[in-house]
C-alpha cells in the first residue's frame, strides 16, 4: 500500500508550488491586465467550468473511490477504467459539441475568449486523474503538474505584456491544462489497460456518478456562479476585485482539499475493509490538524488583508481588502465540512445526503445573491458565500452527529480559534505602529506566525498529541542529542 505521509507530503509540495506561482503571477497580472480584464476572464472562465462539470459528470470523486476499492485486483482495475472512461469520453463529446454551439452561436460577447477556452473542454475529456488519486499515485501527478505549471508562469512573463494580450493568457493558461493531462495518457500504460467494455459495466456507474455529479453543481453555484452572477449584476471591474479576493482563499484551502483528497482513497479501501477503529483515527488526526491551519490561515489573512490587497494586486485593488477579509470567515467553516464531507460522507458512499446538503446550500446562494448583489455589488456575494458555507458546515455535522464524536473535536481543538483571535489582534497592532510596506507585512506575518505556531506546539506537547509526538518532538529531542 502507498505511503500515506509520503502522499501527503507530495501534495504538500505541489500545494506549495502551486500556491507561489500565484503570488509571484497575480500582482503582474493585475497590474498588466486591470481590474475589468481581470473581470471578463473570470466571467468566461466561470461559464466555461459549468461545460467542464458536465463534461466530468462526478468522475473526479466518484472514479477515485470506485478505483481505491477494485486497484488490488489487476483484472478488476483494467475493467473499472475501461468502463468508467468509455462512459466519460461518451459524455464528453457531447458536451464538447454543446460548447462549440454556445461559442460560436449563443454567445454574444467574448466570442474569443471562449473560442480559446475550448481547449479546457478537451483537457476534461483528457482528465483521468481519478485513476492515479484511487491508485494513490499521487508523486506521477504532482510532477507533471508542477512542472506544467511553472511553464505557464514563464509563457505569462514572456507573451503578457499589455491590456491588449487578455486572449494571450487565456490561452496559456488553457493551453497549460490541456497538456498537463495529455501528459497522463503516456504514464497510464504502466498501471492499467484497456479491455473490451461492457454494457452492464458502462452502464452500472451512471446512476452512482449522476448522483455525485448533482452535488458539484450545488457546490459550483455557490463557488463559481456567484461570479457568473456578479458578472451580469454588477460592472466588471466589481468581479475582478472578488475574483483576487477570491483567487487568495482559494489558495489557501487549497491545502485542505489536497490533504482531504489524499485521505478519500485510504479511507475508501479501510472502508471497504471494515477497520473502523483505522479509520476514526485517521479521521481524529485529519480535523485537529486541518482546524489548526484553518484558524492559523482566517485569523492571519484578515489581520493583513487590507495593506496586503492594495501592495499585493496594485492599488486599482484596494476595495479587495475588505472583500477579503469577509472570505476568510467562511474558511473554518469549509475546513470542518470538507473534513465529513471527504473522509466520512464519501468513503461510506452517502451520496443522497451529500447531494440534498449541497442542493440545499445552492439555492441559499442563488436567493442571497439575487438579494444582495443588487444592493451592495461585490461584498453581496462575499456575503452570500459566508451565509452558505456556514449553512452547509452545520448540515454535514447535523448529518454526521450519531457516526462522528463533532462535540469531541470541537472541545480539543477550541483552543486553536482563540490562539487565532489572540494573533489577529497581535498583528492588527503591530500593523498600526508600521508604515504601509511589504517589510511591515512580512514583520507581521512573521511575528503573527510565531506567536500561533508557539501556542499550538506548547498545546499538543501538554496534551500528548500523538501524531505531533512521534513525528515532531521526538525528532527534535533526537536532533538536539545528535548534536
Amino acid at each position: 500500500m502507498p505511503s500515506l505521509k509520503r502522499n501527503v507530503f507530495y501534495q504538500s509540495i505541489y500545494q506549495i508550488i502551486i500556491t507561489v506561482l500565484p503570488l509571484i503571477t497575480v500582482p503582474y497580472i493585475s497590474r498588466v491586465l486591470g481590474a475589468e480584464n481581470i473581470g471578463i476572464y473570470s466571467y468566461t472562465f466561470s461559464i466555461t467550468t459549468y461545460f467542464i462539470y458536465f463534461a466530468m459528470l462526478g468522475i473526479i470523486t466518484y472514479g477515485n473511490r470506485t478505483i481505491a476499492i477494485v486497484r488490488d485486483n489487476k483484472e478488476k482495475l483494467n475493467q473499472t477504467f475501461t468502463d468508467l472512461f468509455c462512459l466519460h469520453l461518451g459524455i464528453s463529446v457531447v458536451v464538447l459539441f454543446a460548447y462549440m454551439i454556445f461559442c460560436f452561436i449563443i454567445a454574444e460577447q467574448y466570442k474569443s475568449i471562449f473560442s480559446i477556452q475550448i481547449f479546457l473542454i478537451f483537457a476534461a475529456l483528457l482528465n483521468i486523474n481519478w485513476l492515479f488519486t484511487g491508485l494513490e499515485q499521487f508523486r506521477l501527478t504532482v510532477a507533471r503538474s508542477a512542472i506544467i505549471k511553472i511553464i505557464s508562469v514563464i509563457c505569462v512573463f514572456v507573451f503578457v505584456r499589455g491590456v491588449d494580450d487578455l486572449w494571450k493568457y487565456a490561452l496559456i493558461m488553457s493551453l497549460g491544462e490541456f497538456f498537463s493531462q495529455a501528459i497522463l495518457w503516456i504514464i497510464r500504460m504502466k498501471y492499467v489497460s484497456f479491455v473490451k467494455p461492457t454494457w452492464s459495466g458502462v452502464s452500472s456507474h451512471i446512476k452512482p456518478m449522476c448522483l455525485l455529479f448533482i452535488p458539484v453543481i450545488a457546490i459550483s453555484i455557490y463557488r463559481v456562479m456567484d461570479k457568473i452572477m456578479l458578472g451580469i449584476m454588477s460592472e466588471k471591474t466589481q468581479l475582478g476585485f472578488y475574483e483576487n479576493s477570491d483567487k487568495i482563499i482559494v489558495m489557501i484551502l487549497g491545502f485542505i482539499f489536497a490533504f482531504n483528497n489524499v485521505m478519500i482513497p485510504r479511507i475508501s479501501n479501510i472502508t471497504a475493509k471494515g477497520n473502523l477503529e483505522e479509520k476514526m483515527k485517521l479521521m481524529h488526526i485529519s480535523m485537529r490538524y486541518v482546524i489548526l491551519f484553518a484558524f492559523a490561515l482566517s485569523f492571519g489573512i484578515a489581520s493583513i488583508s487590507n495593506d496586503f490587497a492594495s501592495l499585493f494586486f496594485g492599488r486599482e485593488f484596494k476595495d479587495s481588502g475588505v472583500l477579503l477579509a469577509g472570505l476568510c470567515i467562511t474558511i473554518p467553516f469549509i475546513a470542518f465540512g470538507n473534513v465529513i464531507y471527504k473522509q466520512h460522507l464519501i468513503p461510506n458512499s452517502k451520496d443522497k445526503i451529500i447531494t440534498i446538503i449541497f442542493v440545499i446550500g445552492a439555492l441559499v446562494n442563488i436567493i442571497s445573491n439575487l438579494i444582495l448583489i443588487p444592493r451592495f455589488e461585490a461584498m453581496g456575494a462575499v456575503i452570500g458565500t459566508i451565509i452558505v458555507e456556514i449553512i452547509v458546515c452545520i448540515l454535514m455535522v447535523f448529518a454526521s452527529r450519531k457516526s462522528l464524536p463533532i462535540l469531541d473535536y470541537m472541545k480539543t481543538n477550541i483552543i486553536f480559534f482563540f490562539a487565532g483571535i489572540a494573533m489577529y489582534f497581535l498583528v492588527r497592532f503591530i500593523g498600526t505602529l508600521m508604515k504601509l510596506s511589504v517589510y511591515a507585512i512580512l514583520i507581521q506575518i512573521c511575528i503573527g506566525a510565531i506567536f500561533y505556531i508557539s501556542i499550538t506546539l506548547i498545546y499538543l506537547y501538554k496534551t500528548k498529541d500523538e501524531t505531533f509526538i512521534n513525528n515532531v518532538y521526538k525528532r527534535i529531542v533526537a536532533f538536539k542529542n545528535k548534536n
